[in-house]
């Protein structure tokens, strides 16, 4: 709850998704804030009321990382598979809402062929590893270029 008696962002957001069949609120892994969690995997982690972090997948974000950066609402977190976005309007919460119907879908469906979740220490929120770094950035620019229909492939 915010000061002024009206339930922040972030709350609304909780009580929303923790609403939804098969997704449970819980303790961040990282140790800070609230998740939810479906299927065992956490897919959102509020750490604050002005922020929130979605596990969307390294498939997901390599398919949809340019768009979303090009939003100007939504970060793409160290690793790749965590995207924040800022919790300033109802639209954002809205954003949220509709990323976690995304990230329910990647991490519950298993894809061909499929493979171990990555374990913690590979693929933490931004919460529990530094801002990136301008090596990383570059490193995103250039998957980007990459994906098909995003723009000329880099000679390698």
């Amino acid at each position: 709850m915010t000061g002024s008696g009206k339930t922040s962002h972030a709350g609304r957001i909780a009580a929303r998704l923790a609403a939804w069949p098969g997704v449970s609120k819980v303790r961040a892994d990282c140790g800070i804030g609230i998740a939810l969690q479906a299927g065992g995997r956490q897919i959102v982690h509020l750490h604050c009321d002005d922020e929130a972090e979605l596990r969307l997948t390294r498939p997901v974000v390599e398919r949809l990382g340019g768009a979303l950066a090009e939003s100007g609402r939504v970060a793409i977190r160290a690793g790749g598979e965590w995207v924040a976005v800022r919790l300033d309007t109802d639209s954002d919460v809205a954003l949220v809402v509709s990323l976690a119907s995304v990230a329910i879908k990647a991490n519950t469906t298993p894809s061909p062929p499929p493979s171990p979740p990555p374990s913690k220490a590979s693929s933490p929120c931004g919460a529990a590893v530094r801002p990136p770094s301008a090596a990383h950035t570059g490193r995103l620019r250039r998957l980007a270029a990459v994906i098909p229909g995003a723009g000329p492939r880099p000679h390698l």
